[in-house]
């Protein structure tokens, strides 16, 4: 049976045959012909005559492995574009660019730790030589200039060359290499490795070594040799039209030494401040090479490796690695992950609910024993023992915040009934998708249990605390900060009646536009999820009134024009750059842009069609766009809009609870007032159109008593990593008034939104 890791060798051979060309089990194409230069045919692998071309890295160049610090070859790059010549006075003709020079390798090598007592080693060299069919003489291949090349005027003519075929013979040769002190003064020829047509010259193997002490992680020191091996072409350079026959192509190198080569660590890591790269040292500590590439990488049998004692390594010109899959623990006995089932414990009371959650951190203390374990054994590599303690200072201060998560649950009824909606909400979402039981992975639970003490207590010490959720692509970041998403607008509309808890609740922002649009029918399908929950009247207090408040739950989009439309226009506006104007567009068929970046209903999955797009109450006076499913069987299929909102004007008034936003409509705060109501400021309510603030137009209602709406209660800053390129150097500019606007003083002190950051990759995450 084929497998997945079956098909990506087969995908790899693949490469490594068409870049790299046939190695010594390739008999298929051992004795290959091909009708262009075999140069052309092959991007790497093969060796120039060192006298014809320059090399990149020889053996004048090599440097030494064992030392601590790498030195880097600086090669002048050629000006194609005369930016250099182009400095001339303005009137005066700019000098001509130099030619672009071909940089091709001559030389291949490996680098290698011995025991000093080694004297012999044995190489193994294998290359391809490929000779013109049919066979041309001396004079064709001759370096110098072919008579009809050069006309009675001594310019060059073109050349009447003949066509031939190039035809591969495969060499294999071995010999024992006598491992000597620096750097021997003669080189030592590979056996019967001159080229067949003009013999001249050879390959050759250049060595040059030393005896050093190489220094432990415990401060120790390890006596080795450190041997550098060279494979270089010295053959004897022919006419550049037929200068293939002198390549040595599919050139290898092969070094075995019985008694087996020395560990290289590296050890720059171990000794640097950057924290990030002191954890990489703590966790590959027991990852090291047998050998270092020159102008290809460096390969080994890795079982040997495994068994600590490797004895044969080679040049590898199509290097590869097998990174291993991160897949959540899914087995954790007595912590109940089924998203039903927790709802339904939440209604049993603090007790059910306890029992489901507490084993969590329990288990968690239990694996950090293990991890305790593994610090004492670090005790003789000082660094690496502090880093790991650290690690573990924050593994125990993450389980009491998991602890205290499920305690808030015990003792908060509205803090229950949140979580017991999230829920709902996102199980129900899940559902939609194809989920037959939906239920949270292990780091997903925890992960929300970690940070709800600080959106259920607004004056907790986690609200200063920015968490990151850091899990590689594909494993479930999405639903664990949507689950946070649920649990903040849940909670909000608990604590404040009618519309008092509306307002924008959750911000969740990107620094790309194509990523705020892929997260935005996941997020709309839990907000759909919400809206529903709140309209059922099971959900309802003694008083009859909406658990979850009267003003709609909704998603909002807020994104450039090029997305969706920022105006609503109306009667003389009917642009394209108004929802009025695109969605007449669209319902004719003269355009083929929807009004708005969704295809697909978030809730069933039923495309949209030209009916799906409304403005309403009309398109004369418009006050907002409204997206709606063209399915009867769907809940947003009957006349109901879906709780989606796409268009800035509609957006300022409608305040949707989840915004999603690109970083870049920030920049929009000093210059449009009405971005002000999303952080609260709004004081007057219109129930058929939304809020207005003092940046808005005079309208509505004044809120009872003076009141005013919360700011948000979370902001999720995905993909993290990208904030720190030019983008995310200028979003930082707005971060201060952000939050600033976002701010609120309870009880004399300063309260910010909680913010959550997502990503697969990223360094420097602290800062």
């Amino acid at each position: 049976m084929t497998t997945s890791l079956d098909v990506r060798g087969e995908i790899v051979d693949a490469f490594r045959r068409d870049l790299f060309g046939p190695g010594p089990a390739d008999v298929d194409l051992a004795s290959e012909r091909l009708n262009v230069r075999p140069s052309r045919w092959y991007l790497t692998g093969f060796l120039a005559p060192v006298e014809g071309e320059e090399s990149l890295n020889g053996p004048e160049n090599t440097v030494d492995p064992g030392m601590q610090e790498e030195a880097e070859l600086d090669v002048e790059e050629p000006d194609p574009a005369g930016l250099e010549a182009a400095g001339a006075d303005d009137d005066q003709e700019p000098e001509a660019p130099a030619a672009r020079r071909r940089f091709l390798p001559s030389s291949v090598g490996l680098t290698v730790l011995l025991d000093p007592d080694i004297t012999e080693i044995e190489v193994e060299v294998s290359w391809g030589d490929y000779r013109t069919e049919p066979p041309l003489g001396a004079t064709l291949l001759s370096p110098e200039p072919l008579p009809d090349e050069i006309g009675e005027d001594g310019k060059p003519l073109k050349a009447n060359r003949p066509t031939v075929e190039w035809l591969r013979a495969g060499k294999v040769r071995k010999r024992a290499l006598p491992v000597l002190d620096g750097r021997p003064k003669e080189p030592f020829l590979v056996p019967e490795s001159a080229a067949e047509q003009y013999p001249g010259g050879g390959l050759v193997l250049e060595t040059h070594s030393r005896v050093f002490d190489f220094v432990t992680p415990n401060g120790g020191r390890e006596h080795v040799r450190a041997l550098t091996v060279f494979l270089v072409n010295k053959r004897s350079p022919t006419h550049r039209f037929y200068a293939d026959v002198g390549y040595a192509f599919q050139a290898r190198l092969v070094l075995t030494c019985k008694q087996g080569f020395k560990a290289r660590r590296d050890l720059s890591a171990y000794q640097s401040a950057d924290p990030d790269l002191r954890l990489a040292d703590l966790h590959y500590r027991d990852v090291c090479e047998w050998a270092v590439g020159r102008n290809a990488a460096a390969g080994w049998d890795r079982a040997e490796d495994d068994a600590g004692h490797v004895s044969r390594v080679w040049t590898d010109p199509l290097p590869s690695a097998e990174v291993e899959r991160v897949a959540p623990n899914e087995v954790m006995p007595g912590v109940e992950f089924v998203m039903d089932k927790l709802a339904e414990a939440a209604v049993g009371g603090a007790g059910e609910l306890t029992a489901a959650l507490s084993q969590l951190p329990r288990l968690y203390e239990g694996w950090m024993g293990g991890q305790r374990e593994a610090v004492a054994a670090l005790h003789g590599a000082p660094r690496r023992e502090e880093t790991a303690r650290r690690l573990v200072a924050e593994m125990e201060t993450a389980r009491a915040r998991i602890a205290a998560g499920v305690a808030i649950l015990a003792e908060d009824e509205q803090a229950r009934m949140a979580f017991r909606l999230m829920n709902l909400a996102v199980g129900a979402a899940a559902k939609r998708r194809g989920l037959a039981e939906p239920k949270w992975r292990p780091f997903q639970l925890a992960f929300i249990l970690l940070n709800l003490t600080g959106l259920a207590d607004k004056t907790h010490d986690d609200r200063e605390i920015a968490d990151l959720l850091f899990f590689p692509t594909g494993g479930g970041k999405t639903e664990a900060y949507l689950g946070l998403a649920a649990f903040v607008i849940a909670l909000r509309r608990l604590k404040a009646h009618g519309v008092l808890g509306a307002g924008v609740a959750v911000i969740m922002r990107y620094t790309l536009r194509l990523l705020t649009l892929d997260q935005l029918g996941r997020a709309a399908g839990v907000v759909c999820a919400l809206e529903l929950l709140r309209t059922d009247p099971a959900y309802r207090d003694a008083q009859g009134r909406a658990l979850l408040g009267d003003w709609p739950i909704e998603i909002g989009l807020w994104v450039g024009a090029a997305a969706s439309p920022n105006v609503l226009g109306g009667k003389g506006k009917a642009d394209d750059y108004t929802a009025v104007g695109q969605v007449r567009r669209y319902r004719t068929g003269r355009s083929t842009r929807a009004p708005a970046p969704l295809k697909v209903c978030p809730w069933c999955s039923t495309e949209f069609t030209t009916d799906s797009f409304h403005c309403m109450p009309n398109e004369v006076a418009p006050t907002n766009l409204e997206i709606r499913c063209v399915n009867t069987d769907c809940d947003f299929g009957t006349g109901r809009a879906l709780p989606i909102v796409t268009v800035d004007e509609a957006i300022y008034r409608r305040l949707p609870a989840f915004l999603i936003a690109t970083v870049d409509k920030f920049a929009a705060l000093p210059w449009v007032g009405e971005t002000g109501a999303f952080f609260g400021h709004v004081d007057r309510f219109d129930p058929a159109v939304g809020f207005y603030g003092p940046g808005g137009p005079r309208g509505g209602q004044r809120l009872a008593n003076g009141w005013r709406l919360d700011p948000p209660d979370l902001i999720i800053q995905d993909e993290l990593h990208l904030i720190s390129g030019p983008l995310g150097t200028i979003a930082a500019l707005y971060e201060t008034a952000i939050d600033q606007l976002a701010s609120r003083s309870v009880g004399g002190r300063r309260v910010r939104p909680k913010i959550v950051a997502s990503t697969a990759t990223v360094r420097r995450a602290a800062d």
